[in-house]
């Protein structure tokens, strides 16, 4: 018998297919692989470990060329956040949560999520001074966490 969060995913994955052939696109099962690892997990992950938790979890083999070529497709679809934590590492979560920020340390790599009303509020104000109409953003901050200082 399948929990809420499966019936749930099972209703997001119906839906993004749904959207995908209403752009005249094709839906693979790779994708459905990596949005169900996106899905549950709570972390977030690189193209490797996507691919390896596809494998380790599904028993499915997904070459890393194909994850990239898919998280720009989930990327482009407004899906997926992507987020850069220095060096070559790009990491991925699904954009189906509530907005939020992050802090990454840039000793350990760490990341945690935070939101902030009053961040939120400066940058409507921000963009109204400016005579901006604001649409989104993306606000990351690095330092150090509270193990590496």
């Amino acid at each position: 018998m399948e929990n809420n969060q499966e019936i749930a995913f099972n209703i997001f994955l119906k839906n993004f297919k749904k959207n995908v052939s209403k752009i005249g696109l094709k839906n693979s099962i790779q994708k459905d692989y990596i949005l169900k690892v996106l899905y549950f997990s709570k972390e977030h992950l690189t193209a490797e470990e996507i691919s390896n938790k596809i494998r380790e979890i599904y028993n499915v083999s997904i070459g890393i060329a194909t994850v990239y070529r898919a998280m720009k497709f989930l990327h482009d679809m407004k899906l997926v956040n992507m987020l850069d934590v220095g060096g070559s590492s790009i990491r991925y979560e699904l954009s189906l949560a509530e907005h939020h920020d992050h802090l990454i340390c840039n000793n350990c790599g760490a990341i945690f999520e935070f939101t902030d009303e009053i961040i939120e509020e400066q940058q409507e104000k921000v963009a109204k001074k400016h005579n901006f109409i604001l649409k989104e953003h993306v606000m990351t901050i690095y330092g150090l966490c509270e193990k590496c200082q």
